[in-house]
């Protein structure tokens, strides 16, 4: 972003982050570093600390630019939001996968959704807690807003890690590597290698490796990339620094109206032939009126299957949810 589309996005925008966590301090510390925004909301239930995040954050403004960020612990702070960022919920206890604290979070999502609809209708909302596709699923039937207003984060951190991955071991820049991870956001993520470039060359043509040792390097670089999350969480407790840059990455497209291109959690175009209710994450244009475009992704017949099986395992996530 160069300093005149950085002037744009800031001049009127204003960014609400629902939850001061790790995750929440980290999105709006990010906000302020990317210069996304002209003012910030971090709201959480438990003022103070809200206020301790957001002060430390104010801090740094002075050296920066001038944004304006404002703890609060009342949903009306959030009336003329642009784009409103959810991250509060139970993160998964060691040995708990993200789908084991759905029940828990669904009903912090509803009730979130309800006060939003109340004070800002018109927002766009960035679901980030998680299981994030199944409550992408329950926020949008929650709300009485346009479906294309209500978006999770979906897996565009996971293809970020991918891309890196990639980048490194075939020795190219990573703006050069366009490959995408879908389905879950979780342990049945895949990638789409079928269609994977590298600049304009496929994947498969382009890569050193071929026949078992090819199917070996694309096992190994989606497991790591699937792992990764886990792996750092088990170090440091959770994740939060990769995750508030991608969602800063999501506003700055909303805000901006730049209409990139983003893996995030929306229902399924009925062409991938998976039902029209399940969310998961998949390749959307992203811009002021959130989701602008759901893209159809090629794909052979290996990877609808897998598709099929996250759409399978998150159906039944839900359901189960529902049933409870």
């Amino acid at each position: 972003m160069n300093q005149g589309e950085a002037d744009m996005a800031s001049k009127t925008s204003k960014v609400s982050v629902i939850g001061a966590g790790h995750v929440g301090s980290a999105i709006a510390y990010a906000l302020v570093l990317l210069h996304e925004c002209q003012e910030i909301v971090l709201f959480d239930r438990k003022l103070p600390k809200a206020e301790g995040q957001a002060w430390d954050i104010n801090d740094v403004v002075p050296l920066l630019w001038d944004i304006n960020i404002t703890p609060s612990s009342n949903y009306e702070d959030l009336a003329d939001s642009d784009v409103i960022v959810v991250t509060v919920g139970k993160n998964p206890e060691e040995g708990e996968t993200r789908l084991d604290v759905l029940g828990k979070n669904a009903e912090i999502i509803t009730s979130v959704m309800k006060e939003l609809d109340k004070v800002a209708p018109n927002s766009v909302v960035i679901i980030v807690s998680n299981p994030v596709d199944p409550l992408t699923r329950i926020a949008i039937e929650a709300s009485s807003r346009p479906e294309s207003l209500i978006f999770g984060s979906g897996t565009v951190l996971d293809t970020s890690r991918l891309r890196s991955q990639l980048g490194k071991k075939l020795n190219v820049n990573v703006e050069d590597v366009h490959t995408y991870v879908v389905g879950e956001h979780g342990e049945s993520a895949f990638a789409v290698w079928s269609n994977a470039l590298i600049g304009a060359i496929r994947l498969d043509e382009f890569c050193p490796y071929t026949g078992e040792d090819l199917d070996k390097f694309k096992q190994e670089c989606i497991e790591a990339t699937i792992k990764r999350a886990y792996d750092i969480a088990e170090r440091k407790g959770y994740t939060n620094y990769g995750i508030a840059v991608a969602v800063s990455q999501l506003v700055g497209s909303v805000l901006r109206d730049e209409n990139k291109i983003f893996t995030v959690s929306v229902k399924a175009l009925a062409d991938y032939r998976i039902g029209d209710e399940v969310v998961l994450c998949l390749p959307c244009i992203i811009g002021k009126e959130g989701v602008v475009r759901k893209l159809l992704l090629s794909r052979n017949s290996e990877e609808q299957h897998l598709l099929e099986q996250s759409a399978t395992r998150l159906n039944e996530a839900y359901n189960s949810y529902n049933r409870e």
